[in-house]
């Protein structure tokens, strides 16, 4: 009994952690976005960051009921079995996410160089509500969604290939494309577009190098890859 307690003890710290670290991330993007903007009228910013906040709660909700283990790992962080390439991957990662902000708060607060117009604000929030999908589903069906990549042995590591994973196989990473580079067309900046595209790219140099990696480690991911062809987007790669 008193076993369970703590375990279940244990559970819910996790799930305080990852709460923290979730909605301390965003509370930073907003600080950096608004610093750069100079001023907080900024309608498309507050569409932005509370679509943002309303999937950040539904995906910990999700998550309680369909995957709740998710919310333990993506709490703990494994940095001393980063591959170089992963390491690599979380500065580009940093660097671009922040510049986005950055780059579009300069541009439609201090400086006002460009101002899209409501039809890019509608498709913004299209495409973020498809990334927000696409990278829920994924993490839900897939237990092994750790934020950092490796061949996870000591949980049984092996191939997902349902749900999402039956037409891409890195779906999540599709998903955050969508959810993360839709911000500048919310915002409403065009110039946001180049860091955007820029945090694109560090997704698919991850993308290629975990793909190699699993294809190598993982048994049975060769098999699947035969069954499943493209990385992240169907009849292109």
């Amino acid at each position: 009994m008193v076993e369970v307690v703590e375990k279940d003890t244990e559970f819910w710290r996790a799930v305080a952690r990852r709460t923290s670290q979730v909605l301390g991330g965003l509370f930073l993007l907003m600080a950096v976005f608004f610093l750069s903007a100079g001023r907080i009228d900024l309608q498309g910013a507050w569409i932005l960051f509370g679509l943002y906040f309303v999937s950040l709660i539904f995906n910990m909700a999700i998550f309680l009921q369909f995957n709740p283990e998710l919310i333990r790992v993506r709490s703990e962080m494994t940095r001393g079995e980063m591959k170089w390439w992963d390491k690599l991957f979380g500065v580009f990662y940093t660097m671009f996410l922040f510049l986005m902000f950055i780059v579009c708060g300069l541009d439609v607060g201090r400086f006002s160089l460009s101002s899209l117009n409501i039809e890019f604000l509608a498709l913004g929030i299209i495409i973020f509500v498809l990334g927000w999908v696409f990278v829920a589903w994924a993490m839900v069906v897939n237990k092994f969604f750790e934020t950092t990549v490796r061949v996870q042995k000591e949980r049984r590591h092996g191939v997902v290939s349902k749900g999402p994973y039956s037409i891409v196989r890195h779906p999540g990473y599709v998903g955050m494309i969508l959810y993360f580079g839709c911000a500048p067309l919310i915002i409403g900046s065009f110039y946001g577009l180049i860091p955007a595209m820029l945090l694109a790219d560090a997704f698919v140099f991850r993308t290629y190098f975990e793909d190699r990696m699993l294809y190598e480690e993982l048994p049975g991911y060769k098999e699947y890859t035969k069954k499943v062809r493209y990385r992240l987007i169907p009849f292109v790669w």
